[in-house]
């Protein structure tokens, strides 16, 4: 017989009505003791009086035999009860720490009692995925099991067919045109094309195909068991061989200098490994589509697609366990000049590649533990970490693409003219796309793991203020940053200009290559100042105080340091006036000199000829002599005897001039001829003639060392030019020896004759 709405509605009101009582049973210990009480005085009375007829059912009574009489709510009513007589039967809690520990564990086996196990989860899954596979066996209604295989096999054709084609085009053309599609150790952007051109876009290509051709038979002649699983099979192997492609592109463009064994024993040993893994993560990928699960059943797509993310996710961790070597030494290994010039960053690649496996192998292990023991997940955290990896994989890929366009641009603009400006900046642009792309991963990655960091900051007033100031600290770093590229740029082509550089042809002064570097650091502390100042502003730091602070401490600090302040004062006037530079030969007073080496703010540092070093404050230097400025003068001397010929003495200092001009060391030291002043005045010893040579600075020795050796020679050959020296002119009397005049010898030179034998 069937109930009419209303009476549907008074049971369901009914049951409600039930269920509060039940709930309110355990609150109500006095009530029912009271009720017990009236029971019994009730039945006292009842025995004094005469014997009356049966009490009636209670209406509570009676509504819960009509609730557990409808099938509907039985079940409910039974479980209440069940409850309630639990409820009753419960010891009273325990008190003191074992009481706390004993309830604990109570409440944890009582948990264990009511929630469903993992071994029984996966048994009730493999149980269902079981009768999924049994109704597609027996399923001969709408496609039997020849009808599944040729669909099966048509579409493996078609997609045969389709890529074949397209191989064979791709053959012709690269026949026609003569180019290599093999990937090279260091491919350039073009090989890569024809690399993806050759290899893959056929393949990508016919699935494009034969997925379309099956979408369009499903919509004109019904859902096919074979073509779906065609589809699927296709999908797998497509995908696997497409990041097969990709870890090979990678790996190619990894390739080069001291990474070619850990890129060779990658290739040899790995590759197989990453083929497998790219087939699992794929097919699970193909399995959880909902059209894919309408066909083959939820439950046997659910269980198939979970083991195979689980088998890609624990193949990761093995490659990574395995490999873990040769991916290290590819992270580290860097050219000499990155290695020599980025200390800091080889020192963080150095520790990426000691732990780099560490992550993934905890991620595929935490993953492998969740997707096991969480049930109420399923396999989403497989799907998350393989698409995280795939994100990765695909972060990596685009940076090493960006890297070699980067090199190659950087070998292209060195081949030709190009302005050290344009280069810098191009660079900073690369920087600034690299920060965006990992700026992008991340935010893809926290959508992956269903967060996103722009809702946040878009919902919440906190996110919003972090965001703002974030902005705006990143906008001043970049300024900063733009505005050192180019003040730094301009600083080094003026004191090291390049070929390329309008410089080029100009010899910078060593004026402005001592001035510029104290320049260069001066405007990057204040640089840095100005950043640091904008950026704690940006955090809503109050700089007020600080610079005020900054101001007093100033003062302070040139009151107690009178001697520093007139250092620095003297060392800038003495850089402005140029009174010295680097590699000048200077004497500054106080037995201090030699060739400045270094020039501070503060100091000058000056070798001497011994090799000492002298490091002398600016505020001791009085007077400077600087030997190194345009020209100096070697002042050329020859003494001769009073009795020599002068103008053959001036002749041959003339000659010997002439023939340091010829001779191929000395002539680049001389700036002009040889200048001959003549007799320069008179002494005991003899005649002293002067001459002057003007020379390149700092080389007027070596000019002097020249022509003494050559005018010595040539005095030596000159009968009529003599040294002049004391003894030659000292007075000795000679005494005649007796024997020597009666034997008729010759009579010897006088005393006071000196001479050449």
């Amino acid at each position: 017989m069937k109930t009419s709405s209303p009476q549907h509605l008074v049971r369901l009101l009914s049951g409600s009505l039930l269920l509060f009582c039940l709930l309110l049973a355990n609150g109500a210990p006095a009530r029912a003791a009271a009720a017990a009480a009236a029971a019994s005085a009730s039945a006292g009375t009842a025995a004094s009086t005469p014997a009356a007829p049966a009490a009636a059912p209670s209406p509570l009574d009676s509504l819960s035999k009509a609730l557990q009489s409808n099938p509907a709510t039985g079940s409910l009513v039974a479980t209440l009860i069940q409850a309630e007589q639990q409820n009753s039967k419960a010891s009273p809690e325990q008190k003191g720490f074992i009481g706390l520990i004993s309830n604990s564990l109570d409440t944890f086996q009582a948990h264990l009692q009511q929630v469903i196990t993992p071994e029984k989860f996966w048994n009730q899954q493999f149980s269902l995925a079981w009768q999924d596979l049994s109704t597609i066996l027996q399923r001969q209604e709408s496609e039997t099991g020849w009808q599944a295989l040729a669909g099966f096999l048509e579409m493996l054709a078609l997609f045969g067919a389709v890529a074949i084609a397209l191989h064979y085009i791709g053959k012709r053309v690269q026949r026609h045109f003569n180019v290599e599609t093999t990937l090279s150790s260091d491919p350039s952007m073009k090989e890569l094309l024809l690399y993806i051109w050759r290899h893959i876009a056929p393949i990508l290509l016919a699935l494009v195909v034969e997925i379309s051709v099956t979408i369009s038979l499903d919509s004109a002649h019904g859902q096919s068991l074979g073509r779906t699983l065609a589809t699927v099979l296709l999908y797998t192997l497509v995908g696997a061989r497409l990041f097969q492609a990709i870890c090979a592109i990678i790996f190619s463009l990894s390739h080069g200098g001291h990474r070619m064994v850990a890129v060779h024993i990658l290739y040899q040993r790995g590759f197989n490994l990453l083929y497998v893994i790219g087939c699992a993560g794929w097919l699970g990928d193909a399995l959880d589509n909902p059209h894919v699960n309408q066909i083959i059943g939820v439950h046997l797509a659910s269980v198939a697609a979970t083991l195979a993310s689980l088998v890609a996710a624990i193949l990761g961790g093995v490659f990574a366990l395995l490999f873990r070597r040769p991916v290290a030494h590819i992270i580290r290994n860097r050219p000499l000049a990155v290695r020599r010039g980025h200390p800091a960053r080889m020192e963080t690649l150095e520790i990426v590649a000691a732990f780099w496996y560490l992550p993934i192998l905890l991620l595929s292990i935490t993953v492998s533990v969740a997707t096991i023991l969480d049930l109420s997940s399923n396999n989403s955290a497989l799907n998350h970490a393989l698409a995280s990896a795939a994100l990765l994989i695909a972060m990596f890929f685009i940076g090493a693409l960006l890297q070699r366009i980067r090199a190659r641009k950087t070998t292209a603009k060195a081949t030709r003219r190009q302005s050290p400006y344009i280069l810098r900046l191009s660079n900073v642009g690369f920087s600034l796309l690299q920060l965006a792309l990992w700026i992008g991963f991340f935010e893809l990655l926290t959508r992956i793991w269903e967060h996103s960091l722009l809702e946040f900051a878009n919902a919440t007033l906190i996110g919003k203020m972090i965001v703002s100031a974030l902005g705006k600290i990143g906008l001043t770093l970049v300024v900063a940053w733009l505005v050192w590229i180019l003040l730094d740029t301009f600083i080094q082509e003026a004191i090291n200009p390049t070929r390329n550089s309008r410089y080029a042809r100009k010899n910078p002064s060593t004026r402005m290559r001592t001035i510029l570097p104290l320049l260069r650091n001066a405007l990057m502390l204040l640089i840095l100042t100005i950043t640091v100042i904008t950026t704690l502003a940006n955090l809503g730091i109050n700089v007020t105080p600080l610079l005020a602070s900054a101001g007093v401490v100033g003062l302070a600090f040139g009151f107690g340091s009178q001697s520093l302040v007139k250092d620095l004062i003297t060392g800038v006037f003495i850089l402005m006036e140029d009174s010295m530079s680097v590699g000048d030969w200077v004497d500054v007073g106080n037995g201090h000199a030699g060739t400045v080496e270094n020039l501070t703010i503060r100091t000058v540092r000056l070798r001497d000829s011994n090799g000492s070093v002298h490091s002398v404050p600016f505020s001791q230097i009085t007077a400077i002599k600087n030997d190194s400025r345009e020209y100096t003068y070697a002042s050329l001397k020859l003494s001769i005897t009073h009795d020599s010929d002068v103008d053959q003495a001036l002749r041959l200092m003339r000659e010997t001039g002439a023939e340091m001009l010829e001779d191929r060391r000395l002539r680049r030291l001389l700036l002009q001829p040889i200048e001959i002043y003549g007799v320069n005045g008179f002494d005991l010893n003899g005649v002293a003639l002067l001459a002057g040579i003007r020379t390149k600075p700092q080389t007027q020795n070596e000019v002097t060392r020249g022509f003494n050796l050559r005018i010595k020679k040539k005095v030596d050959d000159d009968p009529k030019v003599r040294f002049a020296n004391e003894w030659a002119n000292f007075p000795l009397t000679a005494v005649e020896p007796p024997a020597a005049a009666e034997n008729g010898a010759p009579e010897p030179p006088a005393a006071g004759a000196g001479g050449k034998a």
